[in-house]
């Protein structure tokens, strides 16, 4: 009996316990201050950017308002195409260097796989040589960084110094033979970079 009168005072006790410090709050301030910048890293135009592509189509380059974006339209037929500097990478931070990510998100169709074409975007240094190598399937060479479009991953291209740029290759090879998409496809990339080396979320 007296063990019962115990269990039930001290299942009381704890109900008043948890119904008091349930309504107990403790309020700190914290002060966060956001001062919005221009983007350290732009893109930009290349040299070949809204120039003449096969037949009667163009490199369409298209920029965003303040160099945060930037879309790509191309027109590649059977065996290999080669678009050279159709946009830059260009970092207008003039004191501080940024490690630079392209991470490939999402694609519109697995028509390069699925036919065995291959897509793929090569960095090169401002102002540097191209050179292809192979037969009957030219590669480029020399390159500073690659991306396979038709795979979803993130990718290091490296260091973008201060006031130094990249530019943007595409390179695509189709089998010939095989059918044409009916459809346009997209590819989406998200440009990511730090002043920091750690990997990007």
């Amino acid at each position: 009996m007296k063990a019962s009168r115990k269990l039930a005072l001290l299942v009381v006790l704890a109900a008043l316990a948890s119904a008091t410090f349930a309504s107990v709050f403790v309020y700190y301030p914290l002060l966060v201050t956001v001062s919005p910048v221009g983007p350290p890293i732009v893109f930009e135009a290349g040299s070949n950017a809204n120039q003449g592509d096969l037949l009667c189509n163009t490199i369409t380059v298209n920029l965003g308002a303040n160099g945060a974006s930037a879309s790509v339209i191309v027109h590649p037929t059977y065996r290999v195409t080669y678009y050279k500097n159709v946009t830059l990478i260009k970092n207008n931070d003039n004191t501080k260097s940024y490690i630079v990510h392209l991470g490939v998100v999402r694609s519109n169709s697995t028509w390069f796989s699925d036919t065995g074409s291959s897509a793929t975007l090569y960095i090169y240094n401002k102002g540097a040589d191209r050179s292809m190598s192979g037969h009957p399937t030219p590669v480029p060479q020399n390159y500073a960084a690659s991306v396979d479009l038709t795979t979803t991953d993130t990718t290091r291209i490296g260091t973008l110094s201060s006031g130094s740029a990249w530019e943007v290759d595409l390179y695509f090879y189709i089998p010939e033979g095989v059918q044409l998409p009916s459809q346009a496809i997209e590819f989406d990339l998200l440009l990511i970079y730090s002043p920091s080396g750690e990997t990007p979320p």
